[in-house]
Protein backbone atom coordinates (compact mmCIF):
# COMPACT_ATOMS: atom_id res chain seq x y z
CA UNK A 1 0.00 0.00 0.00
CA UNK A 2 1.90 2.73 -1.40
CA UNK A 3 -0.56 5.86 -0.07
CA UNK A 4 0.41 7.17 3.95
CA UNK A 5 -3.40 8.43 4.41
CA UNK A 6 -6.87 6.47 4.74
CA UNK A 7 -9.83 6.54 5.51
CA UNK A 8 -13.24 4.55 6.12
CA UNK A 9 -14.90 4.72 2.87
CA UNK A 10 -18.27 6.85 2.88
CA UNK A 11 -20.55 4.38 1.64
CA UNK A 12 -19.55 1.87 4.05
CA UNK A 13 -21.44 1.23 7.58
CA UNK A 14 -20.24 -0.03 10.55
CA UNK A 15 -21.66 -1.90 13.27
CA UNK A 16 -20.15 -3.59 16.52
CA UNK A 17 -21.60 -6.71 17.26
CA UNK A 18 -20.47 -10.05 19.97
CA UNK A 19 -18.42 -11.33 17.37
CA UNK A 20 -16.26 -8.30 16.08
CA UNK A 21 -18.57 -6.52 13.59
CA UNK A 22 -20.49 -6.17 10.24
CA UNK A 23 -19.89 -3.90 7.61
CA UNK A 24 -21.86 -3.07 5.08
CA UNK A 25 -21.36 -1.24 1.50
CA UNK A 26 -24.37 1.25 0.48
CA UNK A 27 -23.78 1.11 -2.89
CA UNK A 28 -23.24 -3.17 -3.27
CA UNK A 29 -25.50 -4.07 -0.28
CA UNK A 30 -22.79 -6.38 0.34
CA UNK A 31 -22.29 -7.32 3.87
CA UNK A 32 -19.19 -8.70 5.61
CA UNK A 33 -18.63 -9.96 9.21
CA UNK A 34 -15.13 -9.34 10.69
CA UNK A 35 -13.39 -10.18 13.58
CA UNK A 36 -12.73 -8.37 16.78
CA UNK A 37 -9.39 -7.36 15.94
CA UNK A 38 -10.22 -6.06 12.77
CA UNK A 39 -13.28 -4.16 14.17
CA UNK A 40 -10.64 -2.26 16.66
CA UNK A 41 -8.82 -1.42 14.01
CA UNK A 42 -11.70 -0.23 11.81
CA UNK A 43 -13.54 1.32 14.66
CA UNK A 44 -10.36 3.75 15.02
CA UNK A 45 -10.38 4.96 11.41
CA UNK A 46 -13.90 6.06 11.79
CA UNK A 47 -13.47 7.52 14.67
CA UNK A 48 -10.43 9.50 13.31
CA UNK A 49 -11.36 10.27 9.83
CA UNK A 50 -8.32 10.36 8.32
CA UNK A 51 -5.45 8.36 9.61
CA UNK A 52 -1.71 8.40 8.11
CA UNK A 53 -1.28 4.65 8.26
CA UNK A 54 2.50 4.84 9.37
CA UNK A 55 1.18 6.65 12.46
CA UNK A 56 -1.11 3.74 12.96
CA UNK A 57 1.06 1.30 12.22
CA UNK A 58 3.21 2.35 15.28
CA UNK A 59 0.66 2.92 17.72
CA UNK A 60 0.55 0.17 20.13
CA UNK A 61 -3.23 -1.01 19.03
CA UNK A 62 -4.03 -4.31 21.74
CA UNK A 63 -6.72 -6.75 21.53
CA UNK A 64 -6.96 -9.02 24.79
CA UNK A 65 -4.16 -7.12 26.48
CA UNK A 66 -1.55 -7.99 23.49
CA UNK A 67 -0.62 -5.52 20.97
CA UNK A 68 -1.69 -6.65 17.21
CA UNK A 69 1.53 -6.63 15.31
CA UNK A 70 1.94 -4.58 12.43
CA UNK A 71 1.87 -7.00 10.31
CA UNK A 72 -1.36 -8.04 11.22
CA UNK A 73 -2.65 -4.32 10.90
CA UNK A 74 -1.47 -4.14 7.03
CA UNK A 75 -3.26 -7.54 5.95
CA UNK A 76 -6.37 -6.02 7.49
CA UNK A 77 -6.03 -2.61 5.60
CA UNK A 78 -4.57 -4.41 2.40
CA UNK A 79 -8.38 -6.64 2.70
CA UNK A 80 -9.96 -3.57 3.59
CA UNK A 81 -8.73 -1.96 0.84
CA UNK A 82 -8.69 -4.38 -1.92
CA UNK A 83 -12.82 -4.53 -0.78
CA UNK A 84 -13.45 -0.97 -0.80
CA UNK A 85 -13.79 -0.41 2.84
CA UNK A 86 -11.25 1.96 3.03
CA UNK A 87 -9.91 4.94 0.68
CA UNK A 88 -6.67 4.77 -0.06
CA UNK A 89 -5.61 8.80 -0.82
CA UNK A 90 -1.58 10.00 -2.36
CA UNK A 91 -2.26 13.15 0.17
CA UNK A 92 -4.59 14.77 2.69
CA UNK A 93 -4.83 17.02 5.86
CA UNK A 94 -4.50 16.09 9.26
CA UNK A 95 -6.41 17.86 12.43
CA UNK A 96 -4.62 19.49 14.40
CA UNK A 97 -5.19 17.59 17.64
CA UNK A 98 -4.91 13.95 15.03
CA UNK A 99 -2.14 12.10 17.03
CA UNK A 100 -4.20 13.05 20.63
CA UNK A 101 -7.39 12.21 19.36
CA UNK A 102 -5.42 8.74 17.50
CA UNK A 103 -3.99 8.01 21.35
CA UNK A 104 -7.56 8.52 23.69
CA UNK A 105 -9.25 6.21 21.08
CA UNK A 106 -6.54 3.67 21.42
CA UNK A 107 -6.66 3.84 24.74
CA UNK A 108 -11.01 3.31 24.86
CA UNK A 109 -11.46 -0.68 25.61
CA UNK A 110 -14.41 -1.80 23.61
CA UNK A 111 -17.39 -3.25 25.47
CA UNK A 112 -18.79 -5.91 23.13
CA UNK A 113 -22.48 -7.15 22.89
CA UNK A 114 -23.83 -9.84 25.34
CA UNK A 115 -26.14 -10.92 23.08
CA UNK A 116 -24.70 -13.55 20.74
CA UNK A 117 -26.55 -12.83 18.06
CA UNK A 118 -26.92 -10.04 15.94
CA UNK A 119 -27.39 -6.27 17.74
CA UNK A 120 -30.09 -5.90 14.19
CA UNK A 121 -31.30 -7.40 11.30
CA UNK A 122 -29.31 -6.90 8.32
CA UNK A 123 -32.22 -6.27 6.14
CA UNK A 124 -35.97 -5.69 7.17
CA UNK A 125 -38.50 -6.76 4.48
CA UNK A 126 -41.55 -4.47 4.80
CA UNK A 127 -44.60 -5.47 2.59
CA UNK A 128 -46.36 -1.62 2.42
CA UNK A 129 -49.78 -3.25 0.96
CA UNK A 130 -51.21 -6.57 0.46
CA UNK A 131 -53.69 -4.87 -2.44
CA UNK A 132 -52.40 -5.41 -6.05
CA UNK A 133 -53.95 -4.77 -8.94
CA UNK A 134 -52.87 -8.14 -10.65
CA UNK A 135 -54.22 -11.60 -10.29
CA UNK A 136 -50.57 -14.18 -10.50
CA UNK A 137 -51.72 -17.69 -10.19
CA UNK A 138 -48.13 -18.01 -8.00
CA UNK A 139 -48.44 -15.29 -5.82
CA UNK A 140 -48.23 -16.58 -1.82
CA UNK A 141 -49.08 -13.30 -0.53
CA UNK A 142 -53.18 -14.72 -1.00
CA UNK A 143 -52.16 -17.28 1.40
CA UNK A 144 -52.67 -14.30 4.75
CA UNK A 145 -53.53 -11.28 2.74
CA UNK A 146 -57.41 -11.73 4.17
CA UNK A 147 -55.54 -11.65 7.64
CA UNK A 148 -54.58 -7.98 7.22
CA UNK A 149 -57.50 -5.37 7.10
CA UNK A 150 -55.66 -2.26 7.91
CA UNK A 151 -52.25 -0.62 6.86
CA UNK A 152 -50.40 1.82 8.00
CA UNK A 153 -50.89 5.97 7.44
CA UNK A 154 -47.78 7.87 6.32
CA UNK A 155 -47.20 8.79 9.82
CA UNK A 156 -47.24 5.57 11.04
CA UNK A 157 -44.99 4.40 8.75
CA UNK A 158 -42.62 7.37 9.30
CA UNK A 159 -42.36 6.31 12.85
CA UNK A 160 -41.98 2.21 11.71
CA UNK A 161 -39.06 3.85 9.94
CA UNK A 162 -37.71 5.56 12.46
CA UNK A 163 -36.89 2.51 15.08
CA UNK A 164 -36.05 0.43 12.34
CA UNK A 165 -33.37 3.20 11.23
CA UNK A 166 -32.65 3.69 15.34
CA UNK A 167 -31.62 0.00 15.51
CA UNK A 168 -28.75 0.22 13.68
CA UNK A 169 -30.76 -2.10 10.27
CA UNK A 170 -28.67 -1.17 7.23
CA UNK A 171 -31.61 -1.91 4.59
CA UNK A 172 -35.31 -1.68 3.96
CA UNK A 173 -36.90 -3.95 1.44
CA UNK A 174 -40.50 -2.74 0.20
CA UNK A 175 -42.71 -5.07 -1.11
CA UNK A 176 -46.29 -6.05 -1.13
CA UNK A 177 -48.66 -6.53 -2.90
CA UNK A 178 -48.01 -3.52 -4.66
CA UNK A 179 -45.94 -0.98 -3.56
CA UNK A 180 -46.53 1.35 -6.11
CA UNK A 181 -49.99 1.49 -5.37
CA UNK A 182 -49.51 3.61 -2.45
CA UNK A 183 -49.98 7.09 -3.40
CA UNK A 184 -47.46 8.33 -0.44
CA UNK A 185 -44.33 5.28 -1.29
CA UNK A 186 -42.37 8.26 -2.63
CA UNK A 187 -42.47 10.36 0.80
CA UNK A 188 -41.82 6.89 2.26
CA UNK A 189 -38.58 5.51 0.57
CA UNK A 190 -37.73 9.55 1.17
CA UNK A 191 -38.17 8.62 4.68
CA UNK A 192 -36.40 5.84 4.58
CA UNK A 193 -33.17 7.02 2.74
CA UNK A 194 -33.04 10.26 4.69
CA UNK A 195 -32.44 7.99 7.73
CA UNK A 196 -29.58 6.61 6.28
CA UNK A 197 -31.32 3.34 4.98
CA UNK A 198 -30.52 1.56 1.79
CA UNK A 199 -33.79 0.95 0.18
CA UNK A 200 -34.97 -1.14 -2.58
CA UNK A 201 -38.35 -1.95 -3.69
CA UNK A 202 -39.68 -4.77 -5.25
CA UNK A 203 -43.07 -4.04 -8.00
CA UNK A 204 -44.60 -5.93 -10.49
CA UNK A 205 -45.22 -3.18 -12.70
CA UNK A 206 -43.50 -3.40 -16.35
CA UNK A 207 -44.66 0.69 -16.59
CA UNK A 208 -44.10 3.23 -14.23
CA UNK A 209 -44.66 6.95 -14.54
CA UNK A 210 -41.94 9.19 -15.38
CA UNK A 211 -42.29 11.77 -12.60
CA UNK A 212 -42.52 8.47 -10.08
CA UNK A 213 -39.57 7.14 -11.39
CA UNK A 214 -38.04 10.46 -11.48
CA UNK A 215 -38.87 10.71 -7.65
CA UNK A 216 -37.79 7.33 -6.38
CA UNK A 217 -34.71 7.73 -8.29
CA UNK A 218 -33.18 10.48 -5.88
CA UNK A 219 -33.76 7.96 -2.86
CA UNK A 220 -33.56 4.28 -3.82
CA UNK A 221 -30.82 1.46 -4.82
CA UNK A 222 -31.95 -1.01 -6.49
CA UNK A 223 -35.89 -1.52 -8.43
CA UNK A 224 -36.42 -5.67 -8.56
CA UNK A 225 -38.83 -6.56 -11.06
CA UNK A 226 -41.31 -9.17 -10.64
CA UNK A 227 -41.28 -11.51 -13.84
CA UNK A 228 -44.46 -13.10 -15.20
CA UNK A 229 -42.44 -15.76 -16.67
CA UNK A 230 -45.77 -17.65 -18.23
CA UNK A 231 -45.67 -13.82 -20.46
CA UNK A 232 -42.57 -14.89 -21.84
CA UNK A 233 -42.92 -18.53 -22.33
CA UNK A 234 -45.81 -17.87 -24.03
CA UNK A 235 -43.95 -15.35 -26.70
CA UNK A 236 -45.71 -12.23 -25.76
CA UNK A 237 -43.70 -9.50 -27.15
CA UNK A 238 -45.39 -6.74 -26.03
CA UNK A 239 -44.27 -7.96 -22.57
CA UNK A 240 -40.40 -8.22 -23.61
CA UNK A 241 -40.45 -4.74 -25.34
CA UNK A 242 -42.39 -2.99 -22.30
CA UNK A 243 -39.27 -4.41 -20.07
CA UNK A 244 -36.73 -3.18 -22.61
CA UNK A 245 -38.39 0.41 -22.02
CA UNK A 246 -38.53 0.16 -18.19
CA UNK A 247 -34.50 -0.94 -18.35
CA UNK A 248 -33.75 2.26 -20.36
CA UNK A 249 -35.87 4.37 -18.43
CA UNK A 250 -33.79 2.73 -15.15
CA UNK A 251 -30.37 3.21 -16.71
CA UNK A 252 -30.72 6.54 -17.64
CA UNK A 253 -31.95 7.32 -13.94
CA UNK A 254 -28.95 5.12 -12.47
CA UNK A 255 -31.25 2.78 -10.76
CA UNK A 256 -29.69 -0.60 -10.84
CA UNK A 257 -32.82 -2.91 -12.46
CA UNK A 258 -32.67 -6.30 -11.42
CA UNK A 259 -35.30 -9.32 -12.51
CA UNK A 260 -36.78 -11.61 -10.27
CA UNK A 261 -37.77 -15.02 -11.54
CA UNK A 262 -39.81 -17.66 -9.60
CA UNK A 263 -38.48 -20.99 -10.33
CA UNK A 264 -41.50 -22.98 -11.58
CA UNK A 265 -41.36 -26.27 -13.01
CA UNK A 266 -42.39 -24.04 -16.13
CA UNK A 267 -40.00 -21.62 -15.41
CA UNK A 268 -36.93 -24.27 -14.49
CA UNK A 269 -38.11 -25.86 -18.37
CA UNK A 270 -37.90 -22.99 -20.18
CA UNK A 271 -34.80 -21.49 -18.40
CA UNK A 272 -32.63 -20.87 -20.74
CA UNK A 273 -35.24 -19.00 -23.21
CA UNK A 274 -36.39 -16.53 -20.42
CA UNK A 275 -33.07 -15.62 -19.61
CA UNK A 276 -32.42 -14.64 -23.35
CA UNK A 277 -35.73 -12.81 -23.75
CA UNK A 278 -35.05 -10.26 -20.16
CA UNK A 279 -31.16 -10.72 -21.46
CA UNK A 280 -32.71 -9.23 -24.42
CA UNK A 281 -34.41 -6.44 -22.96
CA UNK A 282 -31.40 -5.21 -20.94
CA UNK A 283 -31.36 -7.29 -18.07
CA UNK A 284 -28.36 -8.12 -16.07
CA UNK A 285 -28.98 -8.81 -12.57
CA UNK A 286 -31.49 -12.25 -11.86
CA UNK A 287 -32.86 -13.69 -8.52
CA UNK A 288 -33.85 -16.96 -8.49
CA UNK A 289 -36.32 -17.55 -6.30
CA UNK A 290 -38.06 -21.15 -5.11
CA UNK A 291 -41.31 -21.74 -5.89
CA UNK A 292 -43.43 -20.89 -2.42
CA UNK A 293 -46.96 -22.64 -1.64
CA UNK A 294 -49.58 -20.28 -3.56
CA UNK A 295 -53.60 -20.97 -1.88
CA UNK A 296 -54.26 -22.81 -5.09
CA UNK A 297 -53.24 -26.28 -4.25
CA UNK A 298 -53.77 -27.73 -7.66
CA UNK A 299 -51.59 -24.67 -9.19
CA UNK A 300 -49.33 -26.01 -7.05
CA UNK A 301 -49.49 -29.91 -8.09
CA UNK A 302 -48.95 -28.40 -11.28
CA UNK A 303 -46.17 -26.24 -11.07
CA UNK A 304 -44.16 -27.72 -8.02
CA UNK A 305 -40.48 -28.30 -9.19
CA UNK A 306 -39.83 -32.35 -7.94
CA UNK A 307 -36.02 -33.43 -7.33
CA UNK A 308 -35.25 -34.04 -11.42
CA UNK A 309 -36.57 -30.54 -11.99
CA UNK A 310 -34.00 -29.24 -9.50
CA UNK A 311 -31.12 -30.77 -10.91
CA UNK A 312 -31.90 -29.80 -13.95
CA UNK A 313 -31.84 -25.91 -12.80
CA UNK A 314 -28.79 -26.57 -10.94
CA UNK A 315 -27.35 -27.54 -14.39
CA UNK A 316 -28.96 -24.79 -16.74
CA UNK A 317 -27.72 -22.29 -13.67
CA UNK A 318 -24.20 -23.90 -14.13
CA UNK A 319 -24.10 -23.26 -18.19
CA UNK A 320 -25.98 -20.14 -18.43
CA UNK A 321 -22.83 -18.81 -15.62
CA UNK A 322 -20.13 -19.49 -17.71
CA UNK A 323 -22.38 -18.36 -21.18
CA UNK A 324 -23.04 -15.06 -19.87
CA UNK A 325 -19.80 -13.94 -17.43
CA UNK A 326 -20.95 -10.23 -17.28
CA UNK A 327 -24.62 -11.48 -15.67
CA UNK A 328 -25.21 -11.82 -12.13
CA UNK A 329 -27.18 -14.08 -10.87
CA UNK A 330 -28.53 -14.66 -7.34
CA UNK A 331 -30.41 -17.03 -6.09
CA UNK A 332 -32.84 -16.61 -2.60
CA UNK A 333 -32.32 -18.22 0.91
CA UNK A 334 -34.80 -20.84 -0.03
CA UNK A 335 -32.61 -22.44 -2.57
CA UNK A 336 -29.43 -22.51 -0.84
CA UNK A 337 -29.03 -26.08 -1.53
CA UNK A 338 -28.05 -25.10 -5.11
CA UNK A 339 -24.86 -24.22 -3.72
CA UNK A 340 -24.52 -27.05 -1.02
CA UNK A 341 -21.39 -28.41 -2.83
CA UNK A 342 -19.19 -25.15 -1.99
CA UNK A 343 -16.34 -25.44 0.27
CA UNK A 344 -17.84 -23.83 3.50
CA UNK A 345 -15.09 -21.66 4.21
CA UNK A 346 -15.98 -19.97 0.19
CA UNK A 347 -19.37 -19.92 1.40
CA UNK A 348 -18.96 -18.14 4.44
CA UNK A 349 -15.99 -16.00 2.92
CA UNK A 350 -18.95 -15.40 0.08
CA UNK A 351 -21.78 -14.50 3.01
CA UNK A 352 -24.07 -17.43 1.78
CA UNK A 353 -25.61 -18.64 5.51
CA UNK A 354 -28.74 -20.56 4.19
CA UNK A 355 -31.99 -19.81 5.77
CA UNK A 356 -31.59 -16.49 8.03
CA UNK A 357 -35.26 -16.21 9.40
CA UNK A 358 -35.08 -13.80 12.64
CA UNK A 359 -30.94 -13.96 12.38
CA UNK A 360 -30.42 -11.75 9.63
CA UNK A 361 -33.56 -10.59 8.35
CA UNK A 362 -37.40 -9.91 9.75
CA UNK A 363 -40.55 -9.04 8.12
CA UNK A 364 -43.30 -6.38 9.13
CA UNK A 365 -46.69 -6.63 7.84
CA UNK A 366 -48.72 -3.84 6.33
CA UNK A 367 -50.29 -3.26 9.74
CA UNK A 368 -47.01 -3.24 11.18
CA UNK A 369 -46.73 -6.71 13.02
CA UNK A 370 -43.60 -8.04 12.64
CA UNK A 371 -42.50 -11.98 11.63
CA UNK A 372 -39.61 -14.02 10.84
CA UNK A 373 -39.68 -13.89 7.39
CA UNK A 374 -42.10 -12.83 4.61
CA UNK A 375 -43.79 -16.29 4.04
CA UNK A 376 -44.58 -17.17 7.68
CA UNK A 377 -46.80 -15.12 8.32
CA UNK A 378 -49.80 -15.75 11.12
CA UNK A 379 -50.84 -16.37 14.48
CA UNK A 380 -48.30 -18.87 15.52
CA UNK A 381 -45.44 -16.81 13.96
CA UNK A 382 -46.51 -13.40 15.27
CA UNK A 383 -43.37 -11.83 17.35
CA UNK A 384 -44.95 -8.72 17.95
CA UNK A 385 -46.25 -4.85 16.18
CA UNK A 386 -43.81 -2.14 15.96
CA UNK A 387 -46.51 0.58 16.14
CA UNK A 388 -46.50 -0.28 19.96
CA UNK A 389 -42.99 -1.97 20.64
CA UNK A 390 -39.90 -1.36 20.82
CA UNK A 391 -37.67 -2.94 17.70
CA UNK A 392 -35.30 -3.74 20.28
CA UNK A 393 -37.54 -6.06 22.40
CA UNK A 394 -39.20 -8.10 19.25
CA UNK A 395 -35.65 -8.22 18.23
CA UNK A 396 -34.30 -9.50 21.19
CA UNK A 397 -36.66 -10.72 23.11
CA UNK A 398 -39.17 -12.63 20.95
CA UNK A 399 -39.91 -16.68 21.43
CA UNK A 400 -40.64 -16.78 18.60
CA UNK A 401 -37.75 -14.96 16.81
CA UNK A 402 -35.45 -16.75 18.92
CA UNK A 403 -36.43 -20.34 17.84
CA UNK A 404 -36.33 -19.43 14.52
CA UNK A 405 -32.80 -17.76 14.90
CA UNK A 406 -32.13 -20.77 16.32
CA UNK A 407 -33.58 -23.14 14.19
CA UNK A 408 -30.57 -25.48 13.68
CA UNK A 409 -30.82 -26.32 17.36
CA UNK A 410 -34.33 -28.14 17.21
CA UNK A 411 -34.70 -31.87 17.53
CA UNK A 412 -36.80 -31.88 14.33
CA UNK A 413 -34.02 -29.97 12.36
CA UNK A 414 -30.65 -31.66 14.21
CA UNK A 415 -32.55 -35.42 13.38
CA UNK A 416 -33.12 -34.60 10.09
CA UNK A 417 -31.57 -34.84 6.44
CA UNK A 418 -31.18 -31.48 6.60
CA UNK A 419 -29.74 -31.07 10.15
CA UNK A 420 -26.83 -34.11 9.56
CA UNK A 421 -26.13 -32.51 5.59
CA UNK A 422 -22.76 -30.90 5.33
CA UNK A 423 -24.47 -27.89 4.43
CA UNK A 424 -26.46 -27.45 7.36
CA UNK A 425 -24.42 -24.06 8.62
CA UNK A 426 -24.52 -21.95 5.24
CA UNK A 427 -28.14 -23.97 3.80
CA UNK A 428 -30.21 -25.68 6.00
CA UNK A 429 -33.36 -25.75 3.90
CA UNK A 430 -36.01 -23.36 3.75
CA UNK A 431 -38.59 -23.30 6.91
CA UNK A 432 -41.75 -22.86 5.20
CA UNK A 433 -41.44 -26.59 3.20
CA UNK A 434 -40.82 -27.97 6.50
CA UNK A 435 -43.98 -30.12 7.69
CA UNK A 436 -43.75 -28.06 11.56
CA UNK A 437 -42.49 -24.81 9.92
CA UNK A 438 -39.20 -25.22 11.51
CA UNK A 439 -37.64 -28.85 10.97
CA UNK A 440 -36.18 -30.31 7.46
CA UNK A 441 -36.65 -29.20 4.03
CA UNK A 442 -37.84 -32.49 2.26
CA UNK A 443 -37.56 -30.20 -1.34
CA UNK A 444 -33.37 -30.73 -1.38
CA UNK A 445 -32.73 -32.67 -4.36
CA UNK A 446 -29.38 -34.23 -2.71
CA UNK A 447 -28.66 -33.87 0.94
CA UNK A 448 -25.19 -34.69 1.78
CA UNK A 449 -25.46 -37.01 4.31
CA UNK A 450 -23.74 -39.84 5.23
CA UNK A 451 -26.66 -41.83 7.56
CA UNK A 452 -30.12 -40.99 7.80
CA UNK A 453 -29.84 -41.99 11.83
CA UNK A 454 -32.70 -40.66 13.74
CA UNK A 455 -33.20 -40.77 17.19
CA UNK A 456 -36.08 -43.07 18.56
CA UNK A 457 -36.87 -40.86 21.80
CA UNK A 458 -37.04 -38.17 19.51
CA UNK A 459 -41.49 -37.78 19.89
CA UNK A 460 -42.16 -35.52 16.90
CA UNK A 461 -46.05 -34.91 18.03
CA UNK A 462 -44.87 -33.13 20.88
CA UNK A 463 -42.44 -31.01 18.69
CA UNK A 464 -45.07 -30.03 16.95
CA UNK A 465 -46.97 -29.10 19.78
CA UNK A 466 -44.34 -27.14 21.20
CA UNK A 467 -43.84 -25.18 17.78
CA UNK A 468 -47.64 -24.36 17.79
CA UNK A 469 -47.97 -23.13 21.51
CA UNK A 470 -50.34 -23.62 23.71
CA UNK A 471 -53.23 -21.78 25.79
CA UNK A 472 -52.74 -19.23 28.84
CA UNK A 473 -54.14 -22.25 30.81
CA UNK A 474 -51.07 -24.72 29.08
CA UNK A 475 -52.93 -26.74 27.13
CA UNK A 476 -51.36 -27.53 23.40
CA UNK A 477 -53.94 -25.92 20.93
CA UNK A 478 -53.87 -29.21 18.86
CA UNK A 479 -54.38 -32.37 20.60
CA UNK A 480 -51.57 -35.57 19.75
CA UNK A 481 -54.92 -37.25 17.92
CA UNK A 482 -55.28 -34.08 16.05
CA UNK A 483 -51.52 -34.30 14.92
CA UNK A 484 -51.06 -37.83 13.96
CA UNK A 485 -54.16 -37.57 11.60
CA UNK A 486 -52.33 -34.44 9.57
CA UNK A 487 -49.60 -36.81 9.92
CA UNK A 488 -51.74 -39.84 8.06
CA UNK A 489 -52.72 -37.54 5.51
CA UNK A 490 -51.27 -37.01 1.81
CA UNK A 491 -51.12 -33.80 2.33
CA UNK A 492 -51.59 -32.72 -1.25
CA UNK A 493 -48.44 -34.05 -2.10
CA UNK A 494 -45.77 -31.74 -0.19
CA UNK A 495 -48.22 -28.54 0.36
CA UNK A 496 -47.03 -27.62 4.16
CA UNK A 497 -49.35 -28.66 6.62
CA UNK A 498 -48.96 -25.99 8.64
CA UNK A 499 -50.27 -23.44 6.04
CA UNK A 500 -53.73 -25.16 6.41
CA UNK A 501 -53.61 -25.77 10.19
CA UNK A 502 -51.96 -22.48 11.57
Amino acid sequence: MKSNFIKLSDKVKIRKEYFGGVLFNMDTGDVIDIDREAFTVISIIKHIELVDMNALLDMPITYKGKRINSGGIKGILSRFADMGIIDVMPNGILSEDYRKRLQEKNLIKLRWPAYEHLSAPETVHWAVTYKCGEACPDCYIERHKSLFTNELDTQAAYNLISKIADSGVFQLAIGGGEPLIRNDLEDIVHRASEKGLAVHITTGKYEIERERLDALAKHIKTLQIGIRTDELINGDISAAEKLRVLITQLNERGIIAGANLIMTRSSIHNFDRVIEMLISSGFKRYTLLRYKPPKNVKRWLQEKPNKHDLDLLEERLTVMQEMHTDILFRIDCALSFLERRLNPQTALYSGIRGCVAGDRIISVAPDGSVYPCSQLVGDIFKAGNLLNEDFECIWNRSNVVKKYRSFREKKCFKNSSCGKCQAKVFCGGCRVFAEDAIGSDPGCPGPLCGSNYTDDEYDVIADIQDTIGCTDAGFPYATREEIEKWLEEDNNKDYPSWINNR
